[in-house]
């Protein structure tokens, strides 16, 4: 029996990476309203950012050459149904046959997330994941896209980093609709579970020969510096909130009982719940676990402070003077903890690789063995390119040799890895801190109009390295 192979790839987003924002019957999404509009400060769009819609033969060759057998994307929601009315744009489900053309070609392997952060401009009309029909509307989209493409795309994931996602939209703020409310951030949450559970329920009725499904999630392990009694139960408090309410009903099909209740105590509405639901989130659970893998939950006991959150990228930050660092306080839960022995990088966050095997390890002892793809781990620098575009990216190196040698560790030791994906193959987007923080192993000149790509010294790195582990 020919042993499967590894996979070793990319990661990108659609809003991110595509541009092409009102080509070809594609309608408008929350991000398209929110950068048109006066509360993008810094008046800068992903209208045409890396222009993949333009390039994804040249990008997809690119990823080939360079060794790579999987690409992980996402698909633009509001591409294959515009306007709520439902009606299905042909011409968005083509654009992706073509992209699915080409990864054949090469032989790489589709991995494709229906939602990454970009909800059509229509349900952000009606309450974005606060509408109570949120759930039911993505499960019409997503079953279009599992009839259209069905197995020819062997990974579909639901939602991309419900976590992180809902932290954004509703706790720091900085996300659109940028509110600072935590009973939207529940209720939020808890209709993204929803919109899992019935999107498997769609996707388990095709009996797709060959295609599995799963889900994104974005929080590392959690930790404490301290190993008391009152340190322990923080940890098991950061957990429940950054990594128990995503994975136990999409992958075991239940919230933990006193979960639920350390949310009421918390003065949360629990009235959203709606009678049937906890019968659909058991009977649709998912395949497979994508882990993205940037830095751990490192806390400490909750002593006093109302909620708050700080994220790398509030759009002020620009590399050039210290950032404040990643934390949350979670009043009644738990404090983000700083270790002085770790350094941070230009925007405040903690550069920990052994996160990356503690995280794994957490999530066999938690879920057994279900498999688990890396599905995003990279390193945002400020770059400077030589008179060719060239970079010579060491530190990024550097970043992901260490992490990824640490993932590797996990896997040897039991843990069902089964693919890791680079954030990102080219230079993107990156939300609210625009163009200046670079994720690419390719360097893309957003000054040029024709977007010339040049692969930076980690393209080449990371093809030597997955040709010495091609067959771990």
């Amino acid at each position: 029996m020919e042993k499967e192979k590894f996979l070793w790839g990319g990661a990108t987003a659609a809003y991110q990476c595509e541009g092409a924002w009102d080509e070809d019957g594609k309608g408008a999404n929350i991000w398209d309203e929110f950068c048109h509009s006066a509360a993008n400060t810094t008046g800068i769009t992903a209208d045409v950012s890396s222009d993949f819609y333009h390039h994804y033969a040249e990008d997809i060759r690119m990823m080939a050459e360079g060794g790579q057998n999987t690409f992980r994307f996402s698909i633009s929601w509001s591409r294959i149904v515009p306007k709520e009315d439902r009606v299905v744009n042909e011409a968005g489900l083509a654009f992706y046959d073509r992209v699915l053309d080409e990864c054949d070609k090469y032989g790489i392997v589709p991995n494709v997330t229906l939602v990454h952060y970009d909800l059509p401009d229509y349900i952000g009309h009606k309450g974005g994941w606060l509408y109570d029909g949120v759930s039911d509307e993505f499960a019409y989209y997503a079953s279009v896209v599992f009839r259209h493409f069905g197995n020819r795309i062997p990974l579909y994931v639901t939602i991309n980093e419900p976590s992180h996602n809902a932290s954004c939209c509703y706790m720091v703020g900085n996300y659109p609709p940028n509110e600072q409310n935590m009973q939207h951030f529940a209720h939020c949450a808890y209709n993204m579970v929803m919109c899992t559970a019935k999107a498997v329920r769609e996707f388990r009725k095709l009996n797709l020969a060959g295609a599995q499904i799963g889900i994104v999630h974005s929080s590392g392990n959690t930790e404490a510096l301290h190993d008391t009694p009152e340190d322990r139960l923080a940890v098991k408090y950061g957990d429940m909130f950054s990594n128990d309410w995503v994975l136990d009903p999409a992958i075991r099909g239940y919230f933990e009982e006193e979960l639920i209740e350390k949310v009421r105590e918390s003065g949360i509405d629990l009235s959203f719940i709606k009678e049937g639901d906890f019968d659909i989130i058991r009977a649709n659970t998912v395949d497979f676990l994508g882990q993205n893998i940037y830095c751990r939950n490192l806390v400490k006991p909750y002593k006093s402070g109302e909620t708050k959150a700080t994220v790398n990228n509030l759009g002020t930050n620009d590399g050039s003077a210290d950032s404040p660092r990643e934390g949350k306080t979670v009043k009644g839960w738990f404090e983000s903890d700083w270790d002085p022995n770790v350094p941070l990088n230009r925007w405040g966050r903690e550069v920990y690789p052994p996160c990356a095997y503690a995280t794994l390890m957490k999530r066999k002892e938690r879920y057994g063995n279900i498999p688990i793809y890396v599905t995003e781990n990279g390193h945002g620098c400020y770059e400077m390119p030589d008179e060719n575009g060239y970079v010579e990216d060491d530190e990024r190196i550097r970043f992901l040799q260490e992490f990824i040698g640490y993932i590797l560790k996990a896997k040897e030791e039991g843990v069902n890895v089964k693919g890791y994906y680079v954030w990102a193959p080219m230079d993107l987007y990156s939300w609210i801190n625009g163009y200046k923080k670079r994720y690419g192993l390719v360097r893309v000149d957003f000054e040029d109009p024709e977007r010339k790509r040049t692969p930076k010294k980690s393209y080449y790195w990371y093809k030597k390295f997955i040709e010495e582990h091609r067959d771990i």
